[in-house]
């Protein structure tokens, strides 16, 4: 009977073997040639994201250039403003332009004809001289514009160029100044398809191509022999499905091919099967060794295992309800040699699963009720602790931690009692999760007799909207100072230990001309003059300060811990310097100076309340503001 069972047992593991073999080979070379597709939907991102990025990088570089040419030529006019005769000194022109940096430094007169400048053989010419140059045609009839043209070959040379022009303040001509564009023309390179193949990596065996999607010739390659070729040349059908992968004969190798339509050609990338599928006969070899290996280990432990049966079936029940009996309660017995051993079996697990089926109907309960809720319960005499699912997802904890910790209540508990450690201020019953990660729990426990029962809430989501509400409350959101509410609590909580702030000062500011900004330039731009004040008090380089808006156009400074008044006033005289030479920039791009009026009140010489102190330096700003209006 013995050899029957192993010749059968043997037979199904040989059948076993060679089906996952079958399945194996099947399956590493659907993976490969998937993990090809991938591979090469990703290399085709790549190429877009290289073009994309280019082309951006051509059009910033395109847009600093005008820039620059147009700030050049408003710095060539302004030396004309004021140095009028150096239009009769060729040398003198010609040194202008090396000083501005630039090619070319044309003068026109108000007809737009060219009389001076760096270069004299282009003496003579006018703004109808050519195509090029009737671009800047239309300022002759408004002298406000500032033209800047494109990269253009020039009118005399055909020499790609790019000109910026503007009118002279005294309106006696217009100054040009001009560019070779080495910058943009070395970036529009970039774009070109032999150099973005150059920066996409490909195995051995493997080729990426740029095709023409209306005639199929291959604009680029890897492999630059290719270039110029038709796509049929190389054995790929155009015909074929492109945006999917299939096989074909590539360059007379068996090959596997990916093509996807990009925004202006077709990419694909083939790859050779030698290449593809190198690792897959290896792999398989490798799985039948490993196969073979465990059907000898398992047929020869079954064979042993069939002579002790019923002995080792005893032994394994005795086992089992040991491992119950100290609170192991997962521990399922599964003894089915007899019809005898497989009712014990059952029985035996019914009792368990039945201590078991409440804490697994709460479980569910929790769960289906997607209640972030966690309830353990054990029983002192036993070590084990029952819990339900949410409590190790709850604690944060990894299975491995989760499975040490139930096996033993004194293990769980200390686990609890390192939680404790961390109280949240505030919060009852609230806990912070140790790590980098802020994580909050709400505990408590009822004991009774021996038994402890335990409920943990997961808290995150309520403590961090709290937090959230806290800042918004305390911070003014058009400055991003404090408010006045927080301003006064930080004040009581400084001035509960007088001996710790040293020699203080409380600045008091009043927005000046802040009516006149809103009645002139409008609310928005009244908000960016406070927005101005607010970045001035920042600027403030003392360690300890409090800085807050507590009203409309009212503001306040508390600088402490300072040495002496002399530090003190230092640190004031820094915030008016910094104050007049502030700006703030309006909604229609005009600066306006920001100002504001300031009195000031020291601790301890001037008072040692700080309501005292605050009252002291805003009569202080109003009769400075008063003097300063006299």
């Amino acid at each position: 009977m013995k050899k029957a069972i192993t010749k059968r047992l043997a037979t199904i593991i040989l059948a076993f073997m060679i089906l996952t073999l079958c399945l194996n080979y099947v399956l590493q070379v659907h993976n490969a040639r998937n993990d090809m597709y991938l591979d090469a939907k990703n290399k085709f991102w790549q190429i877009n994201q290289i073009l994309k990025q280019n082309e951006k990088e051509t059009e910033q570089v395109k847009e600093d250039l005008k820039a620059n040419c147009l700030i050049r030529a408003k710095a060539a006019a302004y030396i004309l403003q004021y140095r009028p005769e150096i239009t009769e000194d060729q040398e003198e022109m010609e040194k202008i332009a090396r000083l501005l940096q630039v090619d070319e430094f044309h003068l026109f007169d108000k007809e737009g004809t060219l009389y001076a400048g760096s270069e004299p053989k282009y003496f003579g010419l006018n703004f109808t001289s050519g195509e090029q140059m009737q671009f800047f045609l239309p300022m002759l009839k408004d002298r406000e514009l500032e033209l800047c043209q494109d990269i253009t070959p020039n009118t005399a040379e055909q020499k790609l160029m790019q000109y910026a022009a503007v009118w002279r303040e005294d309106g006696e001509g217009i100054v040009q100044i001009g560019l070779e564009p080495d910058r943009v023309l070395e970036s529009m390179k970039k774009n070109e398809l032999s150099y973005i193949f150059s920066l996409v990596t490909a195995d051995s065996g493997t080729t990426i191509y740029a095709i023409d999607p209306g005639t199929y010739q291959i604009l680029g390659c890897t492999d630059g022999e290719l270039a110029g070729k038709s796509i049929t040349d190389v054995g790929v059908d155009p015909g074929t499905k492109m945006n999917q992968g299939f096989s074909a004969r590539v360059n007379g190798e068996d090959s596997y091919c990916v093509f996807t339509d990009g925004d202006s050609v077709i990419l694909g990338i083939t790859e050779s099967n030698r290449g593809l599928y190198k690792d897959v006969n290896s792999n398989c070899l490798l799985t039948a060794v490993y196969l073979v290996l465990i059907s000898i280990i398992m047929i020869v432990s079954i064979s042993k295992y069939m002579d002790y049966y019923v002995v080792r079936g005893i032994s394994s029940v005795n086992q089992r309800l040991e491992k119950i009996t100290k609170g192991n309660l997962d521990t399922k017995v599964e003894v089915e040699t007899t019809p005898e051993f497989k009712e014990l079996s059952g029985r035996i697990n019914l009792m368990v699963d039945s201590l078991l089926d409440t804490t697994n109907k709460l479980t569910k309960i929790l769960e289906a009720a997607r209640v972030p809720i966690g309830v353990y319960e054990y029983n002192k005499d036993m070590k084990r602790v029952m819990a339900t699912g949410r409590v190790a997802d709850i604690l944060m904890l990894t299975e491995e931690e989760a499975r040490e910790l139930l096996l033993d209540h004194v293990l769980f508990e200390k686990k609890l009692e390192d939680i404790r450690l961390h109280p949240v201020t505030g919060g009852k019953d609230v806990y912070r999760l140790p790590g980098e990660r802020e994580h909050f729990i709400r505990m408590n426990t009822f004991s009774n007799a021996n038994s402890i029962l335990g409920i943990i809430i997961d808290v995150t989501e309520d403590m961090v909207e709290k937090q959230h509400i806290e800042k918004e409350r305390d911070i003014d959101l058009l400055t991003g100072l404090y408010s006045r509410r927080a301003f006064y609590r930080k004040m009581e909580e400084l001035f509960k230990a007088p001996e710790e702030l040293g020699h203080a000062v409380i600045l008091m500011a009043d927005a000046d001309n802040l009516k006149k900004v809103n009645d002139d330039y409008g609310h928005e731009n009244g908000d960016r003059y406070l927005q101005g004040i607010a970045v001035i008090l920042r600027s403030c380089k003392a360690e300890k300060q409090v800085l807050a808006r507590i009203s409309g156009d009212e503001f306040v400074v508390f600088l402490y811990q300072c040495r002496d008044r002399e530090v003190l006033s230092a640190h004031i005289r820094e915030l008016l310097l910094t104050m007049k030479g502030s700006t703030v920039e309006l909604s229609n791009s005009k600066e306006i100076p920001v100002r504001f009026s300031v009195g000031c009140a020291y601790y301890p010489e001037d008072g040692r309340d700080y309501r005292e102190l605050l009252s002291l330096s805003d009569h202080n700003m109003y009769q400075s503001k008063r003097n300063r209006e006299r």
